[in-house]
């Protein structure tokens, strides 16, 4: 049997796995803006391409407009042109001709894409990718990205879905001088693409989309999601190295969490993407191992709201998770590991951040905006999928499975946290 497990590529249809609920907010949300930051290879574009996938073709006119590489807002336009007549028969059936090299300004072609759209009772959905070239484009063009960014945040028939990592919150520095807001501004930013969903999570484990599933005892299922925090790019790593010929998973075991060249480079890159305050939470945890939010609190001279904001974000980002009883531990068992490893920890604290700490102070401040509503639609969510399981259980009884009870205790402990931070929220 081929390993079924893909670490490279996006991927979509049956071969993406979860996210349902984000999907769902994002495609029928209130708010024609939507901003959603996670980690490197967390799924960003697959979520982008899953979403031009699964929207109503009724409805939706779905453009994906890739922004890497552009240096000039000339080439922004340009790439923007190549999206559109990505769109093939989709353009014909709302009356619009192909694009044109005389088109590349996309201040110009954008609303006059919305509007044919709208003639024909449709809607774009725009999706954006490797939106970081906007960093650039915020020094270089400033009022060219103003206009674009009030496009983006008009909704009237649009609605955008941007996806970047946290890179992206250097433009709260860099758009500071802008008479206009910032160009994050406007946008819902109340979702982080983090770590699967407990039962999304052991249905990629098991590739349960697949015509030939692979096998796992509810041990070694266990085992590869507390190791990698079900995190999707980890869990498919760890899972392609614990993959037999017979079809099914064996054990991990500690060389199965080797640190290589391409791991150690992706874990390095993260790092660097996390403001120095962020940087000093982790590795306290490192040293600690597992530590209590107050005295993390202590070791790094913060408390009250600041601090359960840089902690919250760190979960959401799965670099963070808490143990039972609520103290905090490192998100994955690959990122102890490197931390472990390094000779001298301390000095990861010098290389350059790529995001500063008052930026990073605006993004969460702009998060909490939205915080509040997400929140109470994921807490219904947790107990809707709850009462399910705990019907399971009464079914079964003697004979319910392991990871149904895992679930179960898995529920009731996001059901505690978010309980916990919607009262936080409300003070």
């Amino acid at each position: 049997m081929r390993n079924p497990y893909v670490t490279g590529p996006y991927v979509v249809g049956r071969k993406h796995y979860g996210r349902q609920g984000l999907v769902d907010y994002l495609l029928h949300g209130t708010t024609p803006a939507y901003w959603v930051v996670g980690t490197q290879r967390v799924g960003k574009t697959s979520l982008l391409r899953h979403l031009a996938w699964t929207a109503p073709k009724d409805h939706f006119l779905p453009v994906w407009w890739d922004m890497q590489g552009c240096d000039t807002f000339r080439q922004l336009g340009a790439v923007f042109v190549d999206a559109v007549n990505d769109c093939g028969e989709q353009l014909q059936e709302i009356g619009f001709g192909a694009a044109s090299a005389l088109d590349d300004d996309v201040l110009t072609l954008l609303p006059r894409l919305v509007r044919a759209a709208r003639k024909a009772s449709r809607e774009v959905l725009l999706l954006c990718d490797e939106t970081e070239a906007l960093i650039r484009l915020a020094g270089s063009a400033p009022r060219s990205l103003q206009r674009l960014h009030a496009l983006l945040t008009a909704g009237n028939g649009l609605r955008v879905v941007a996806a970047s990592t946290q890179a992206i919150y250097q433009l709260h520095d860099l758009c500071r001088n802008w008479p206009t807001s910032s160009f994050l501004g406007g946008f819902d930013m109340s979702q982080t693409l983090g770590s699967l969903e407990p039962q999304e999570a052991r249905r990629l484990i098991l590739q349960a989309q697949e015509p030939e599933p692979v096998r796992a005892t509810p041990e070694v299922i266990e085992a590869v999601a507390e190791r990698t925090n079900n995190q999707p790019y980890l869990i498919q790593l760890l899972c392609a190295r614990l993959f037999q010929e017979s079809g099914s998973l064996r054990a991990p075991g500690p060389d199965d969490l080797q640190i290589d060249p391409a791991l150690r480079g992706f874990l390095e890159a993260e790092f660097q993407l996390l403001t120095p305050v962020d940087r000093q939470l982790l590795l306290e945890v490192s040293r600690a191992r597992s530590v209590e939010e107050s005295a993390l609190g202590e070791a790094v001279h913060m408390g009250g709201a600041e601090l359960r904001q840089h902690v919250h974000n760190l979960e959401r980002l799965g670099h963070l998770r808490r143990a039972r009883g609520g103290r905090l531990q490192l998100g994955n068992q690959f990122l102890s590991a490197w931390l472990a490893a390094e000779p001298e920890p301390a000095s990861l604290m010098e290389s350059p951040s790529q995001v500063s700490d008052v930026a990073m102070k605006a993004a969460l401040a702009g998060q909490q905006a939205h915080e509040e509503h997400f929140l109470n639609s994921e807490l219904n969510a947790h107990r809707a999928r709850l009462v399910e399981l705990e019907a399971v259980r009464a079914r079964d009884l003697l004979t319910v499975s392991p990871h149904v009870l895992t679930e179960i205790e898995q529920r009731q402990f996001h059901i505690q946290s978010l309980r916990r931070l919607l009262a936080k929220s409300a003070t």
